[in-house]
């Protein structure tokens, strides 16, 4: 029997099983620590202040864990897999700690950066994982159990996040990451490789770095700017103009930040990484979500947050669900996970401005909860796929690259869709008491983003399909 219809133990057999708990542990840690501070972060703001910067608490977040990204894959040459768990999980534990007796929101926000800094470590030497530990066909599993990881975490982090929160305890609830963080290390000293099998660069591509982190800090500013629309309409389009500008820099440059042809029209990596990074925007829509089901319906933060996991627990059925399926059947998930995606944030758009009272309450809120797990849904049938197809796709000699990116990409659009969010409610009432139209905003404008990849992943299927030819014949 071959690997890839070995079933799922395969990927904890061969002594890879400490391996893979590790792998899952970093992911989990991330996970959980996310459901947390989404569930804690009202309350937080009701303590220490600092609503105008909602968003910066998961920008500054996502931008350092860019920046730990681009370190992964371009460490100093003595640095290997193991001694970056270490790193990354004592870095963990340092902005866990922060955060947790930070006195106001900007030792808040430098806790969250430092965190960011960790978790950006975890996730980028996890996707090198999945190529260094497993077979090609154990991928997809690979990928979809990272993935089924979070809808474990539906379960614990929200828990922590609202019991915390309603006793207005939130404090401990980032200090007990901590411990879970230095544990992790501990046993990567045992289950992760001290090499790999590629030298890493020896430059780094400062410029574009610079251009990354600049796109996403300039969409930040603009989301905290109330006074007017014009300004932060400039910010948004120097964004872009510096996303292009990083695309053409890093084409024509040896030293690059992507991997060779991720920037190149009609490449199977850039349909692939556009596919990422447009259906991790869309699905940045959930972050204002805990806010808003407390603002406009009155759910208690335990409630709220049980809410928005469903997101999670859409993407991780999703991933489950499609991961053995073979590459000419997943290319159908390529092209139906956006159409959810579009539909899961229309229907928020509509529901969740509606405050309601009695049985009506109830339904718009059983119609929230099922948008929201299509939302994850729409993302969890077709991630796995699209990174395993990202793997097999990476040019010979940029496989630690083309891994870290997979990493990059998907923090670069969460960042980047977390600071456009932050816009689009800051702009439309959410600090001057209307949040109803700051949700229809949010979730309407987000609906369309998915739409653009329809076409795109439809023709990269089709270019598939011309590659491997005819069906065979039973």
């Amino acid at each position: 029997m071959s690997e890839s219809q070995a079933g799922w133990s395969a990927l904890f057999s061969d002594g890879r099983a400490l391996t893979s708990i590790v792998l899952v542990g970093g992911v989990a840690l991330q996970a959980i620590e996310v459901f947390i501070g989404g569930t804690l972060f009202p309350s937080v703001v009701a303590e220490i202040g600092g609503l105008e910067m909602f968003s910066w608490q998961a920008t500054l977040f996502i931008v350092a864990s860019i920046i730990a990204s681009v370190f992964a894959a371009m460490r100093p040459g003595g640095l290997g897999p193991r001694t970056i768990y270490l790193i990354a999980a004592v870095t963990f534990a340092i902005g866990s700690l922060l955060c947790g007796f930070a006195p106001d929101m900007p030792v808040m926000l430098l806790g969250r950066a430092i965190q960011g800094f960790g978790a950006g470590l975890l996730t980028a030497m996890g996707y090198l994982m999945v190529r260094l530990v497993y077979p090609q066909p154990l991928w997809p599993r690979a990928f979809a159990l990272i993935s089924s990881v979070w809808g474990v975490a539906t379960l614990i982090g929200p828990a922590i996040g609202g019991i915390f929160a309603t006793f207005n305890a939130w404090r401990p609830a980032f200090i007990l990451i901590a411990p879970l963080a230095l544990l992790l290390g501990v046993l990567a000293l045992r289950a992760i490789p001290k090499t790999t099998d590629e030298a890493p660069a020896q430059k780094a591509p400062i410029l574009q770095i610079l251009l990354l982190v600049g796109a996403v800090l300039a969409v930040s500013v603009a989301s905290i700017l109330t006074g007017g629309a014009m300004l932060p309409a400039l910010l948004v389009g120097l964004a872009v103009l510096a996303i292009i500008a990083l695309g053409v820099i890093d084409q024509r440059r040896d030293i690059r930040l992507l991997p060779k042809g991720s920037f190149t029209p009609g490449t199977m990596l850039s349909s692939l990484y556009v596919g990422m990074f447009l259906a991790n925007i869309a699905i940045m829509s959930d972050l204002f979500i805990p806010l808003f089901l407390q603002e406009l319906h009155g759910l208690s933060p335990l409630v709220a947050g049980y809410m928005v996991a469903l997101v999670a627990l859409g993407w991780s059925s999703g991933s489950l669900m499609t991961a053995h399926w073979s590459e000419r059947k997943s290319g159908t998930s390529l092209v139906v996970g956006p159409v959810l995606l579009a539909a899961a944030n229309a229907g928020l758009a509509i529901l969740v401005p509606q405050a309601q009272d009695g049985w009506a309450a109830i339904a718009v809120l059983c119609g929230i909860g099922i948008a929201l797990y299509g939302l994850g849904l729409g993302v969890g049938i077709c991630w796995p796929h699209l990174s395993g197809r990202v793997l097999a796709n990476a040019p010979e000699g940029e496989r630690d690259r083309t891994s870290a990116a997979i990493s990059m990409v998907q923090l670069f659009s969460g960042g980047l869709g977390a600071a456009l969010a932050g816009v689009v409610v800051n702009a439309t009432g959410l600090t001057t008491g209307q949040p109803a139209n700051a949700a229809a905003w949010l979730f309407g404008s987000f609906a369309m983003l998915p739409l653009v990849l329809v076409p795109i992943m439809s023709a990269m299927v089709r270019r598939e399909a011309a590659i491997r030819g005819p069906k065979p014949a039973a």
